[in-house]
């Protein structure tokens, strides 16, 4: 499978799989009864950090998004992982 995924154009990849994890995290924080403004205090930052990056204003690196996961008390791997899962289901697929 590892192989097959390399095969794709890089962008599409990335782009495709990051959205699938963000719209993931921000369905977990909502989940979890947590807002942009106690996130942001969870992690340092101000809730404008949080609404950026959840619009897709701002990229999370992946030592962010490891952090925002564990604020929301979240396993990143088993988000990613999901992520994943449902990027190779819809693959192929016409909206």
């Amino acid at each position: 499978m590892l192989v097959l995924e390399l095969a794709l154009p890089l962008s599409s990849l990335r782009s495709d799989l990051y959205l699938r994890m963000i719209e993931l995290l921000v369905q977990a924080r909502k989940d979890a009864g947590i807002t942009q403004i106690e996130l942001g205090k969870r992690i340092g930052q101000r809730q404008t950090f949080v609404s950026k990056f959840e619009l897709g204003e701002r990229r999370l690196d992946a030592a962010e998004f490891v952090t925002v996961c564990r604020a929301i008390c979240k396993d990143p791997y088993v988000l990613m992982k999901q992520a994943e899962e449902d990027h190779i289901d819809n693959r192929g697929k016409v909206p």
